[in-house]
């Protein structure tokens, strides 16, 4: 029997309209990018107010000027900004000072280890913090006037199944008729609003724009993927969150965290700063997991297949069609393949039983569901044969989708990947010998690969392979063309790693590149 959950805070029980529908208008992304968005804002607030309500800052002026934006991109302000001077990993925000001020900015907000080199503070105030990526969000919470108090916010943070979890979630309480909006790595949308997404978690400045226009648009719930990298360059505040969803750990992103261990802290951030009232939902048959249930003071709830689990999924059948799988002895059925779907929809049924959302309306929702974006989406059948692409880009990604698909075949396996440049270089044989083992024919080629040089990034790769059946095609179209002209009746040819971009990025320049675009053409061309 379920139990019944409430969050009972911020929102009026009353259902909310729908104002636009998915998955109808999802391919209409606007290419704009959200840090344009605070120009057209209409809020003001006097700087003497946020010094009040932020603790880490102090300022050298008496004066009080009249704020009405927050930026940290120089080339952004307007008059009447507070400019964050940020010290990324590439540059400096302290460089763009003079541009910021002659753009109209009223104050600046910079690094205390500058205030001895730096002097500006007779010219316009200028205010100091420990910690200005954390004032950054400080400051903008402020401004807004904290606007995530004003509905429900979800977090999903794991390495895999994030993007597909907030369709689902998404999906389900629109069915519900609720009002929600998705901040992800595909694109950031509400009601009839959708843009494409820059980083799958905005800068925090971004965020708390994004949240106080969500706000004003009458939005209930919102579902939002917390990358690890936001968790630990402070973009977001855990104790936001009302629920915060963890899918699974795998090896990912150690460019930038190093160690498992260290990436591992960096998501359980989210979970150790939940309040008491919150709910975590999370993945038991990860032992990552089962760390995270020992950490977190919320409310936990959890999933699974092969553990016994407060909501335990028990699979049916799987086909290329859609799978069909019990939930606590209830049966559901999805137009997703493969098994990693059930997990991803284990994750969403827990969250949304946190919601008091029935069974009819959850099974209603998933078979609206036709495919998610680049996730195991369904590009064409060809003659006879099936081709697929997904985002597949780390080894755990990479096993779960061959997995999925061996799961389903009748014919071979045709497996099109590559790594991405600049990024975690100990995961390229990993992945190699995945797509080797699990593939009948593995076809390597190039990902994004950035400033790194594409043939050193296969060398990388080729590592990982010790038998004959991997072909080496450095031109990706060059490779999907390969894999469509292999594939024979009852195939399954995967092109991994890109999924929903449409874009590669190379050393000089980022040029259009559509996966599924490309495959469609090159099963349209082998036909004639």
């Amino acid at each position: 029997m379920d139990v019944v959950y409430n969050i009972s805070k911020k929102i009026n029980s009353k259902a909310m309209p729908l104002k636009s529908f998915w998955p109808g208008n999802h391919h209409l992304l606007c290419r704009w990018s959200f840090t344009y968005y605070p120009l057209i804002h209409g809020e003001t607030m006097k700087l003497s107010a946020i010094l009040k309500k932020c603790e880490d800052l102090t300022c050298s002026s008496l004066s009080n000027p009249e704020i009405t934006m927050i930026c940290s991109d120089s080339r952004q302000v307007t008059p009447g900004a507070l400019f964050i001077a940020i010290q990324g990993y590439q540059d400096n925000g302290i460089k763009y000072i003079e541009n910021a001020v002659s753009r109209g900015a009223e104050a600046v907000i910079i690094d205390e280890k500058y205030r001895s080199q730096l002097g500006y503070q007779n010219r316009f105030p200028v205010c100091y913090t420990d910690h200005p990526r954390k004032c950054a969000l400080n400051v903008s919470r402020i401004f807004y006037n904290n606007p995530s108090k004003a509905f429900i916010l979800s977090g999903i943070t794991g390495t895999n199944g994030k993007t597909t979890v907030t369709y689902l979630i998404e999906e389900i309480l629109r069915e519900n008729r609720q009002n929600p909006g998705v901040i992800g790595t595909i694109s950031y949308r509400y009601n009839d609003i959708i843009k494409k997404a820059k980083n799958t978690t905005p800068d925090p400045i971004d965020i708390q724009f994004l949240f106080n226009e969500m706000k004003k648009g009458g939005v209930s719930h919102v579902i939002m993927e917390v990358s690890s990298h936001a968790l630990v360059m402070d973009r977001i505040q855990p104790q936001d969150f009302d629920l915060g969803i963890f899918t699974n750990l795998s090896q990912d992103h150690l460019d930038f965290h190093e160690t498992m261990e260290e990436y591992f802290k960096a998501k359980a951030q989210l979970f150790m700063g939940l309040k008491e009232d919150a709910y975590a939902v999370i993945n038991n048959d990860d032992s990552y997991g089962k760390k995270i249930m020992s950490i977190t003071r919320a409310n936990v709830l959890t999933y699974g297949i092969n553990t016994r689990s407060d909501y335990t999924g028990k699979i049916n059948s799987l086909s290329i069609e859609g799978s069909t799988f019990l939930v606590n002895g209830t049966e559901f059925k999805i137009n997703l393949a493969g098994e990693h779907n059930i997990y991803n929809v284990l994750s969403a049924y827990a969250a949304v039983k946190v919601f008091n959302i029935d069974d009819d309306t959850i099974g209603s929702a998933l078979l609206k569901i036709k495919n998610i974006p680049g996730r195991f989406e369904r590009v064409k059948e060809g003659d006879n044969y099936h081709v697929f692409v997904d985002y597949a880009h780390t080894p755990d990604a990479l096993d779960h989708l061959l997995d999925a698909a061996n799961s389903l075949k009748r014919g071979r396996i045709i497996t099109v990947f590559g790594c991405g440049g600049d990024r975690d270089r100990g995961k390229r044989p990993i992945m190699g010998g995945i797509v080797e083992k699990k593939s009948d024919i593995a076809i390597v080629t190039s990902d994004n690969p950035r400033t790194e040089d594409p043939l050193a990034i296969i060398e990388d790769i080729k590592k990982g392979l010790n038998g004959d059946n991997h072909l080496v095609i450095p031109d990706r179209k060059e490779a999907i063309y390969r894999a469509i002209e292999l594939a024979r009746k009852d195939d399954i040819v995967l092109i991994a790693g890109k999924g929903h971009e449409d874009y590669q990025i190379l050393k000089e320049k980022t040029i259009n590149f559509n996966d599924r675009e490309i495959a469609l053409e090159a099963i349209k061309s082998i036909k004639k």
